[in-house]
């Protein structure tokens, strides 16, 4: 047997596991109409924190499987001992196939938008904390070990009480990779086909198409190249 074989075999073993726990969630989060197609998987090696918020698809080809989360493990990630984990009290929008991979973490808080484009994936061991709102657009894909956050956790006052550090969006253009243990704070803008080098941080508005970024601060360290799509 091939390596790529095994793979596919032990990811439909995981799905099939994966069934009932899936078909719960589906039909909580989803109106039945959605959930009998179950377009959400979610693995047993998956926490799960909170699910008091809202899930909306909007797919035109609802299909089962097309987001799932915590299955696919990638460099430097076990799926036996790395627990996915999600706490969604606000909203997810999803537009497509999303994958988040197993050990990633979600948090959407209760006001916080959550947009997913289509062929979004997300690494094992990354993480997503959203309280306003972060928008990824079609075919962004986001290594291992990434933070991405729009606020800054806790709050700063000025003498008056009054909040000087508001959470800010982040926006991703298409087709935007990003490389191992990148951080990504609030505010941050993405063009179109903007490639990120691992272990960069963005902080601002990147606003020119076809670039690389590399540093801390991220800045422009080649122009006109983008990620091949696969």
């Amino acid at each position: 047997m091939n390596y790529r074989h095994h793979i596919k075999r032990m990811l439909a073993w995981r799905y099939l596991m994966a069934m009932p726990r899936s078909l719960w969630y589906n039909l909580r989060l989803l109106s039945w109409k959605q959930a009998r197609r179950l377009p959400i998987l979610i693995s047993n090696r998956t926490s799960i924190d909170a699910l008091t918020g809202k899930v909306e698809i909007n797919a035109s080809n609802l299909r089962l499987g097309m987001v799932k989360i915590g299955f696919n493990t990638y460099q430097g990630s076990n799926y036996r001992h790395d627990r996915t984990r999600l706490n969604l009290r606000g909203r997810m929008v999803v537009k497509g196939e999303c994958d988040f991979g197993a050990g990633s973490s979600v948090e959407v808080a209760e006001n916080g938008v959550l947009t997913l484009g289509d062929k979004f994936c997300f690494g094992p061991r990354s993480l997503i904390i959203c309280h306003h709102e972060i928008t990824f657009g079609t075919f962004d894909r986001i290594s291992w070990g990434c933070t991405l956050m729009d606020t800054d956790q806790h709050a700063l006052v000025d003498q008056d009480g009054k909040r000087v550090n508001p959470d800010r969006p982040i926006v991703f253009g298409n087709n935007v990779w990003m490389g191992c243990h990148t951080i990504v704070t609030k505010g941050v803008t993405l063009a179109d086909n903007t490639t990120v080098a691992a272990g960069s941080r963005l902080a601002g508005r990147y606003e020119e198409p076809m670039t690389v970024l590399a540093g801390n601060p991220a800045t422009v360290v080649r122009r006109g190249v983008k990620r091949e799509q696969q």
